[in-house]
Formats: structure tokens, C-alpha cells, sequence
């Protein structure tokens, strides 16, 4: 048993190891009292000097020891062949097919090197079963898990926004918050008004990719918060039309900083992040202007019984980020 759990911490820090320094991106290890069908995942993170989470996560099983589990076979010479065993196949085979991400196989063969052992990949919902014996996965040896397969992880977890070019809104005057002078009341009070009729509107809280994004206190207290400049706040309050419409159309999707991943006492795994919606807005008044909204998302991984993740997600912010303001 003890060399068992040797062999596997040889892989998942080989995996740590890659993942967080060659790749830059984040590893979050299941805890080991949890069903084996996921070791961890890992969440996808692109640039150097300001790392920003592409939202991508992939989920990931490691098998360690080349003496136990690699098998390869003549008819097979351009694949390694891993013995998993039918009964584990079947087993974890529609559990891998449920989770809400790609999910891959990581084979690290430490016969070669105990200390800087050659690791392999495969996508598990690919073909990669071997047609004559139902126990075994096959990895094709051009599959090295290591710094350059990176950008294989990415094209796992489909296109960025960097794929697509913004799309243009144009906004009406009947678009934004109406601004009316001589009143006593407030542009607060004016926003606000625009704000309770905007979360009243289903059908302009849902997004064609993200779905429903809840329109509540949480994004009004955020974009109030003590402390945020008064600028800013009124800034906030003049783009809330821009915001409504870029949720109606569909704007272009983005991703916003790194995720803060924790483990829940269940065993499940709660990921938040932010999602950013950016568009070419054209106002009636003025110049038109790159927009940007913010959504704070929550995700609840749960895979012990194969479910799908349990998603929410708030309108947080709205900014213009070439105006010479800092995002909030």
C-alpha cells in the first residue's frame, strides 16, 4: 500500500510541478478520501507577466507506475498502452462523460526516472479504448504531457475570445438611464429606478452562453462600495443601458483575473471567478467607446456522482477600460 501511495504522489507533483510552473496556470488537488474517478483539476491561465484565467478547467485522472499499469502490445507500436482494467472502465467511463469539462488521463512511467519521470496524455472521451481488450486506454507516444502541450489543453477547452472580434452596439436614447435635469431627484435615485426595472426583465438577464446572470444587490452594492471613487460610481451608473443591451445581444465573452478555488466539507469544489463582456458601444451623445461588463461567477464541482456543476452568476460592474479607468 505504501509504495502504492508513492507511486501516485510521484504523479500528481509531477502534474503539480508542470501545471503551475512550467504552464503558469492553477492545479487544485482532490482530497484522497474522494472516489478516484478525478485526481484534480486544472484551471487554464494564459500570459506571462499578467496571467488571466481563460475560464477554461479541465479534469484530470493520474496514473503513476509503468510496472503496473503499462502494457504496451506489437499491434499497437505508435501507442502506449495503459491497463486500467474493464471493471474500472466501465465503472468510471460515464462518470468521466458527465463531468461539466474535458477530463484526461495522465500516465507517468517512473521505472524510466523516479526523479524527472516522462509523462503521456490522452482525451478520455476520444476513441482511446483499445477494440481488442476493453481494459485498456490507449496514449499515442506523440502525446507528452509537458510544457509545450499546453496550448492542447487550451484547444480542449474550445476557443478565447481572442478568436472573435468585438461585435458593435449601438444604443438608443430610450437605451440608458434617463437623465432628466431641473428635478430633485438624483441621477442615484434615476439609476436606481433604471436598475429595479432592468432585474425585472427576465429575457434581458440572459445571456445565450452564460444564461441567466442574476441583476440584484449584489452588482448595485459593488458598483456603491465605500471607498469607490465618486467618478467611477457615476461612470458605473451612465453605462448600466450599455450593460442591459450587451447581455440582450450576446456581447463577446472574456475572462477576468484567476480563480479562487476552495474545497467545500462535502468534498465538492467551489470555483469563483469573473467573466467580463466587452462590445464597440455607440452612444447618441457622444463617442462610441469599448464597454466592459463584470459577472462574478460561482461554480460548485461536484463528481462523486457524476453530476453537472451547479452555476450561478451576478451582474458585478460595468466599466469603460480605455477611458483611463481601473476595473471595479
Amino acid at each position: 500500500m505504501t509504495n502504492n501511495r508513492t507511486k501516485e504522489r510521484i504523479g500528481v507533483n509531477l502534474v503539480q510541478t508542470i501545471v503551475e510552473t512550467d504552464w503558469e496556470s492553477g492545479w487544485q488537488e482532490y482530497a484522497a478520501q474522494n472516489d478516484d474517478a478525478v485526481d484534480g483539476i486544472i484551471l487554464m491561465r494564459k500570459g506571462s507577466k499578467h496571467q488571466a484565467d481563460t475560464g477554461g478547467v479541465v479534469f484530470v485522472q493520474v496514473k503513476c507506475g509503468g510496472n503496473g499499469y503499462r502494457q504496451d502490445q506489437k499491434q499497437y507500436p505508435d501507442h502506449l498502452c495503459i491497463n486500467l482494467g474493464k471493471e474500472y472502465l466501465q465503472k468510471h467511463l460515464p462518470r468521466w462523460k458527465k463531468v461539466p469539462g474535458p477530463v484526461v488521463l495522465i500516465f507517468v512511467d517512473d521505472t524510466i526516472s523516479k526523479k524527472n519521470p516522462p509523462a503521456w496524455w490522452v482525451d478520455l472521451r476520444s476513441d482511446c479504448l483499445s477494440p481488442s481488450n476493453q481494459g485498456l486506454v490507449l496514449i499515442p507516444k506523440s502525446q507528452r504531457f509537458g510544457h509545450h502541450a499546453k496550448g492542447d489543453f487550451h484547444s480542449l477547452c474550445g476557443p478565447g475570445p481572442s478568436d472573435r472580434q468585438l461585435m458593435t452596439i449601438k444604443l438608443r436614447r430610450e437605451d440608458q438611464v434617463p437623465i432628466q435635469l431641473g428635478r430633485k431627484e438624483s441621477l442615484r435615485s434615476d439609476a436606481w429606478e433604471f436598475y429595479k426595472r432592468w432585474r425585472e426583465d427576465h429575457e434581458a438577464c440572459v445571456h445565450d452562453e452564460f444564461g441567466f446572470i442574476a441583476v440584484n444587490r449584489v452588482g448595485w452594492k459593488h458598483i456603491t462600495r465605500i471607498g469607490r471613487s465618486p467618478e467611477r460610481i457615476v461612470q458605473s451608473w451612465l453605462l448600466l443601458g450599455a450593460a442591459r443591451q450587451m447581455i440582450l445581444q450576446n456581447a463577446n465573452k472574456a475572462y477576468l483575473g484567476h480563480a479562487k478555488v476552495d474545497q467545500l466539507p462535502s468534498g465538492a469544489t467551489r470555483i469563483v471567478d469573473y467573466l467580463g463582456l466587452r462590445a464597440n458601444v455607440i452612444f447618441p451623445h457622444r463617442h462610441q467607446s469599448v464597454v466592459q461588463v463584470v459577472l462574478k461567477r460561482q461554480r460548485i464541482l461536484d463528481t462523486d456522482y457524476g453530476e453537472r456543476e451547479k452555476q450561478k452568476i451576478w451582474f458585478y460592474s460595468v466599466y469603460e477600460p480605455r477611458r483611463g479607468m481601473q476595473a471595479g
